[in-house]
């Protein structure tokens, strides 16, 4: 049967039905706080590339390779995204920077915009999904457990998942980097998922934007649904991680969850 309306089904044969536990990424999939980080980041490597004067192809080529390249990297702590930069200017021929030096400026550049984005939070704008907090309700009230895990330093993804009312559906079930760590994997937080629920990888729902929690989820047998958020105030798919999310496998993807009660209902073989 076909998905229903907003829903682009990438794998037909995907399974439907006895799903026990869900992992959920945060940017761009419960979160949109930082929706753009990665068009920060391709524009600071744009800086970097034109400050150097590097022969480099014009914006409108540059950034999406850019930003292409940090995207596959998503999930994993920024500095990694930081080192890929460094990379690039050097395969140019450029000298490379610090890629600590690097993220410092990033931070910057991110935390400028999301700054204004929280207190746009706290005058009642919403800055997550369409349909995000009927989702976790729905998931969490036919049992499903519910993780989080992301590449953002879990100070942050707390008290901004505080702030955008969302923390209280995993408990503790919040797994981020600490501070300057740079050995946080989802893998593990895969492998925790379906040792902790007893679980096979079949029982697994994965939701997020990015490359590592689609490939952890599927590595294990698991079912993606990608998410092709754009940032606020558009909406509709994001064409680069539409792209990044059908070749990483992913079996569905959608924009935002407005539609998550039929979602649902089609996963659990209800219609």
């Amino acid at each position: 049967m076909n998905p229903p309306a907003g829903v682009l089904l990438l794998n037909p044969a995907v399974p439907r039905g006895g799903y026990r536990a869900a992992m959920f990424d945060f940017d761009g999939t419960l979160s949109l706080l930082r929706e753009g980080w990665s068009r920060l980041m391709a524009e600071l490597g744009r800086d970097l590339i034109r400050e150097r004067h590097l022969t480099a192809p014009p914006d409108a080529e540059l950034l999406p390779e850019l930003e292409r390249e940090v995207l596959l990297l998503s999930g994993r702590p920024s500095i990694f995204q930081m080192r890929r930069l460094v990379e690039d200017i050097a395969q140019r021929g450029g000298d490379a920077p610090d890629p600590e030096d690097l993220l410092v400026e990033f931070h910057r550049r991110l935390f400028a915009a999301v700054g204004h984005r929280k207190e746009l939070v706290r005058q009642g704008q919403p800055w997550t999904p369409r349909g995000t907090h009927e989702l976790l309700r729905n998931l969490k009230r036919r049992g499903v457990a519910l993780y989080l895990a992301s590449g953002t330093v879990i100070t942050h993804v707390r008290e901004e998942a505080d702030l955008l009312m969302v923390d209280h559906f995993f408990r503790d079930r919040f797994y981020a980097p600490a501070p300057d760590s740079t050995d946080f994997r989802k893998a593990d937080v895969v492998a925790r998922i379906l040792r902790e629920q007893g679980i096979t990888g079949r029982q697994l729902l994965g939701f997020g934007d990015g490359h590592s929690e689609t490939v952890e989820v599927k590595r294990v047998g698991g079912t993606v649904v990608g998410i092709a958020s754009e940032e606020p105030p558009r909406t509709g798919l994001h064409a680069l991680k539409q792209t990044m999310l059908t070749e990483l496998g992913a079996d569905l993807i959608v924009a935002d969850y407005a539609t998550q009660a039929d979602l649902v209902a089609w996963l659990f073989e209800e219609t």
